[in-house]
């Protein structure tokens, strides 16, 4: 509880302060110095999984997990899941295609995989089979506060998986689903193989198509997990632009371009970025920085991935604060 209190201050005062930057001149966010790990292939997927305790480190140079996977035509199934401890990785799956985690400080890790879903078994580096059904599954994501579980599979349809595993239900307000991903409250943006268009199913049940939003100009939709300080909206790539769309089905384009499109971005934690780039990760720690502003440190630093933290804090203000109030009742303490 203490490590999510100091996260949300330290957000809290990035909102009423400046962050002390020194120009970086270079048109990419992209630098060797901050390459952690290489692969000889592509990275399809990467999570650093929301979780307080693991990323709100004493020594800000070290790294917590980084769960990322690995495109490669000569594994079984295609691909496989690995882990960075440290500057170390482990194999956890042959056959993994993503990982999930959910904000919450339980923060079990699950896989999705092409003969279904594993769980994560830290002490021993491993993955072990996890509930009944054995679905070809290309994404999924840990519903926040619940045991649900949503996957997408090969045939492009969304299922929620539930009570350990046992009960599978289709989201039939999905006829066919490229890609998904739950905001923070659980609801559901999925972009539809039509059109190619971002649909949202509300909680709630009402299903929102955003066909005649500001995205109808946008060839390239890339949805992004949602940082953990969001509610009620997630971020997405739209031609390299930022946007950030809400639950309600508005949408707000954001002044922020990315020149390098990275084939993987976890932006879970807010405070601990990761992208991946042509086979090698790079991190962005937003806690050291913040940390040296808050100090009077200037730091030189990729004023793009500034950028694109700093809009999305913004963009939460309201909700930012009402969570400090929260961490700062005597009872949750």
């Amino acid at each position: 509880m203490w490590s999510a209190f100091l996260t949300s201050y330290i957000l809290t005062y990035a909102l009423s302060k400046n962050i002390i930057l020194e120009n970086n001149t270079s048109t990419s966010m992209f630098h060797e110095q901050q390459i952690i790990f290489s692969a000889g292939f592509n990275i399809s997927r990467i999570l650093v999984p929301a979780d307080g305790n693991k990323y709100l480190q004493p020594d800000t140079s070290e790294i917590p997990s980084v769960f990322f996977t690995v495109v490669d035509p000569k594994l079984e199934g295609g691909s496989c899941i690995y882990v960075l401890e440290g500057f170390v990785s482990f194999e956890i799956l042959e056959g993994g295609r993503d990982t999930t985690a959910d904000y919450s400080f339980d923060n079990t890790i699950y896989f999705g995989a092409k003969d279904g879903l594993y769980k994560y078994h830290p002490d021993s580096l491993s993955a072990k089979k996890y509930g009944l059904f054995r679905d070809d599954i290309i994404q999924l994501q840990k519903a926040n506060g619940t045991d649900e579980i949503y996957i997408l599979t090969a045939d492009n349809k969304i299922y929620k998986i539930e009570r350990n595993g046992t009960v599978k239900t289709r989201i039939s307000d999905v006829v066919c689903a490229t890609e998904f991903v739950l905001d923070t409250s659980n609801n559901l943006y999925y972009v539809s193989c039509d059109l190619k268009m971002l649909n949202i199913v509300r909680r709630d049940g009402a299903v929102i198509n955003l066909a005649n939003s500001i995205l109808i100009e946008v060839k390239d939709l890339v949805l992004l997990r949602p940082a953990f300080v969001m509610e009620e909206s997630i971020p997405i790539l739209g031609d390299g632009f930022l946007y950030i769309v809400n639950s309600n089905g508005s949408c707000d384009k954001k002044d922020f371009y990315i020149n390098d499109k990275p084939s993987a971005l976890s932006i879970d934690t807010a405070l601990y970025v990761v992208a991946a780039l042509k086979g090698k990760i790079y991190e962005f720690n937003v806690m050291d920085v913040l940390l040296r502003s808050m100090f009077g440190v200037s730091s030189e630093w990729p004023r793009d991935i500034t950028k694109i933290i700093m809009l999305i804090i913004e963009n939460t203000r309201d909700g930012l604060f009402e969570f400090y109030r929260n961490l700062s009742k005597p009872d949750d303490i």
